[in-house]
């Protein structure tokens, strides 16, 4: 009889079998999959605001990432990862429905308080109202983990109703942490007026102060409630405006900046009538992404610290697009066209990091150019709980789980409906992707824009009038879906 030991503390007798049957044993996945019969624990984080390439391994030479870098090189990362909407409370509410946000049941097509903030007399057609909340009749994410013995906590920004009654804790989270009814904090420095979270010192940084606050709630969970899986979304207020960070590691980008040659005051180019900034040199921006990455690299090894490594699932995931229009222009998206507000890649490709060592180990550092939606994250993370959907309960994604194990992915064409005028200069218009095609509708003029982003991800050759019958289907079948969601459309003054 042979003892067999493994550091995990696997230990059992297994006689009459030798090194090689162990060694089968591990490359039969048996292992894993008792690694993962556990519910595993899941960290949803949201950064509000980042870039397609405001990271470094996405490509960017001025912003430093490197905990977020070390995170995808440890999992599977996705470089054709979408937000359902070019702004922030359309996207929010498709993580945490798995729907279209567009959709009549949700109907959050633009971010919560727009119609109230802006004055829009000078625009040519009158949009569309929306919800001013996620309706609690909407199961969300966190409701359905808690009903299958989930410890759920919010930390951040919410921004999903105006009103205290559709805030976090009555959405289906155990704890609330700075999550109410604004989209930005007002005030990145203590004191916070923010009536979720208490002040700090004068001066206390928010970034700084909620990445404490998720490490709390990890070691309290660990020593309380250990026997409990957890799930927690970490949705940071960074790197929304205002644009603030200390001063000492603001200079630090300053000097950085300096030995790169980077022209310190942007360069930029005209689109559709507004100026889009073209390069990434802004350190107070660069400052609040480096905050946001340390604020990471923290979480990540207070998970491994408290031996939670494992048996969590991590997502990296962004809203919208970044800033990159004057008055907000901080970061550039390119190569990627536009920025936040716009239905082109730069405002809805996002950079997505997954990271679940029952599914992703020995097949790290993976790229994946398979095309996502955040509708997809909901019934992802069912899937990966083994929790059952309830009997009327609908999605407008699917599951990733497959192509986290390296399975087939199914075809599937990816919508977006905006139908508003966004601050950054964007128009109402609406989208769709089949493949490598994307074809835009413009509401005010009429007119589609059509590209090949295998061969034009910058989206700079329209071929609509080359392939008129190609432009005829995805218009239709476009049309025809938001039709299907009873989406609703800009009119005409």
């Amino acid at each position: 009889m042979i003892l067999l030991k493994h550091n995990t503390g696997f230990s059992d007798y297994l006689p009459g079998i030798g090194l090689t049957l162990l060694v089968f044993l591990f490359s039969s996945g048996l292992f894993a999959q008792e690694r993962e019969s556990k519910s595993p624990n899941i960290v949803f984080i949201l950064v509000d605001d980042l870039g397609w390439k405001d990271l470094g391994i996405q490509g960017s030479r001025y912003y430093l990432t490197p905990e977020i870098d070390e995170l995808a090189e440890d999992g599977v990362r996705f470089t054709n990862a979408y937000a359902a909407n070019p702004v922030c409370s359309p996207t929010r509410a498709s993580i945490l429905t798995g729907m279209d946000p567009a959709h009549h049941k949700v109907n959050i097509s633009n971010w919560i308080g727009a119609q109230e903030y802006e004055d829009r007399s000078d625009d040519k057609m009158l949009q569309p109202q929306i919800a001013d909340h996620l309706a609690l009749e909407r199961i969300t994410m966190a409701e359905s983990l808690k009903a299958n013995g989930y410890s759920t906590y919010f930390i951040g920004k919410w921004h999903l109703g105006h009103t205290e009654e559709y805030w976090p804790e009555n959405q289906g989270f155990d704890k609330n942490i700075a999550g109410w009814s604004k989209g930005n904090p007002g005030s990145f420095f203590s004191p916070y007026n923010n009536p979720r979270i208490e002040d700090g010192p004068e001066g206390e940084y928010l970034p700084f102060r909620l990445g404490r606050e998720a490490n709390s709630l990890l070691e309290e969970h660990r020593k309380e409630r250990s026997d409990k899986p957890f799930f927690m979304y970490f949705s940071m207020y960074n790197v929304h405006t205002p644009i603030e960070a200390p001063e000492n590691l603001i200079d630090v980008f300053r000097n950085r900046r300096e030995k790169l040659g980077l022209n310190q005051d942007g360069i930029y180019e005209i689109d559709k009538g507004v100026k889009n900034r073209t390069n990434q040199s802004d350190a107070t921006y660069a400052a609040m992404i480096w905050a946001m990455d340390s604020v990471i690299g923290s979480l990540m090894r207070k998970l491994e610290e408290l031996g939670l490594e494992e048996n969590t699932m991590v997502v990296f995931f962004s809203d919208n697009g970044g800033l990159s229009a004057p008055g907000y222009g901080v970061t550039s998206n390119k190569p990627l066209r536009g920025g936040k507000g716009w239905v082109y890649e730069g405002g809805i490709r996002e950079p997505l990091i997954i990271k679940y060592p029952p599914l992703t180990d020995g097949d790290s550092n993976r790229v994946v150019e398979y095309p996502v939606i955040s509708n997809d994250f909901f019934p992802t993370l069912l899937d990966v709980s083994r929790v059952e959907k309830k009997p009327d309960q609908s999605f407008s994604g699917i599951s990733l789980k497959p192509i986290l194990s390296s399975e087939e992915m199914p075809d599937r064409n990816l919508y977006w409906h905006y139908p508003h005028y966004s601050p950054q200069g964007g128009k109402p218009a609406s989208a769709i992707r089949n493949g490598p095609w994307k074809l835009i509708h413009f509401y005010e003029s009429g007119e589609n824009e059509l590209y090949n982003l295998k061969s034009d991800p910058s989206e700079s050759t329209n071929l609509a009038s080359l392939k008129p019958e190609l432009v005829s289907k995805l218009e239709g079948d476009l049309m025809q879906y938001l039709k299907d969601i009873k989406a609703q459309f800009p009119k005409e003054k």
